[in-house]
């Protein structure tokens, strides 16, 4: 029995553990590329299986997807905990585990799925402050308009409040994707990689207008929102500009970021969150 076992196992190494831990990885991310999933999601599960493999090397497990066993994923998940990251983290790692393993299985490249009982940690649901029309007025008091840098983010604080945007979608507006006649923008990479049209105010509009004046044409630079170095705006930049005006504003007990922007926006029963600020 010894024998016949010790016979399996050099069968599976033989066949499934010859592909390494990247060389999956990136099958999985060009399959996702291939079902047109954006670069923010495939970067996602790429951060989130890089995190997997060091554990997997810490512990000193094989990392060849087919020599990886259900009890070796467990008890990375459990070095996980004992680490105190959040549920959510956890919960993230094991999703993109999952989908990788499920990819796996699906194209033969692995002989089973470790990851398929793998459950998910239960977390508690974060409750996300929203702004006050006091401080949403503070924030907005904050840019120095009359200097480039200051009315670009006052426009993009706008544009936020207007339509609840993303921020990987804010950062991603073209030119091209301005409507102004419509009073519409175009939203070109959205969530599934599906386009739509958001509606600003006129006061928004203003200020878009405004901004386009400034700004300039820059060739090769097809963004709305650029940096003094006229090249694209990053999201890590925005989030930046919108920490210093939250300091500088003194706003406390709700986090100054896109995401308290979009949720201030879906609190809004009706009406143009501009148009009842101004």
């Amino acid at each position: 029995m010894a024998r016949r076992r010790t016979t399996v196992q050099n069968e599976l190494i033989e066949k499934y553990g010859n592909m390494t831990w990247e060389e999956a990885t990136e099958h999985f991310i060009d399959s996702m590329k291939m079902k047109g999933l954006s670069y923010h999601t495939r970067r996602w599960h790429r951060e989130n299986l890089q995190a997997v493999i060091k554990v997997l090397k810490l512990k000193e497990y094989p990392t060849e997807p087919g020599l990886i066993t259900e009890a070796m994923l467990r008890e990375v998940v459990l070095h996980m905990i004992d680490s105190a990251l959040s549920p959510t983290t956890i919960n993230h790692r094991v999703r993109s585990l999952k989908q990788l393993y499920q990819y796996l299985t699906a194209e033969g490249l692995v002989n089973s799925n470790p990851a398929e009982r793998l459950e998910r940690k239960k977390a508690r649901s974060a409750r996300i402050e929203a702004f006050t029309e006091e401080q949403l007025r503070a924030i907005l008091a904050a840019p120095d308009k009359s200097q480039f840098v200051g009315l670009r983010d006052y426009t993009f604080m706008l544009l936020l409040l207007d339509t609840g945007v993303r921020l990987s979608e804010l950062v991603n507006i073209k030119l091209v994707d301005l409507k102004m006649v419509e009073n519409e923008v175009v939203i070109t990479e959205g969530k599934g990689c599906k386009s739509r049209r958001v509606f600003v105010s006129a006061k928004t509009k203003e200020m878009i207008k405004k901004h386009l004046r400034v700004r300039g044409d820059i060739p090769g630079n097809p963004y709305l929102f650029v940096s003094v170095e006229y090249k694209p705006m990053k999201q890590r930049n925005v989030q930046e500009r919108l920490t210093i005006y939250g300091k500088k504003a003194k706003i406390e007990g709700v986090r100054v970021s896109p995401h308290t922007f979009r949720h201030y926006v879906d609190s809004q029963v009706m009406g143009s969150v501009t148009q009842k600020i101004f």
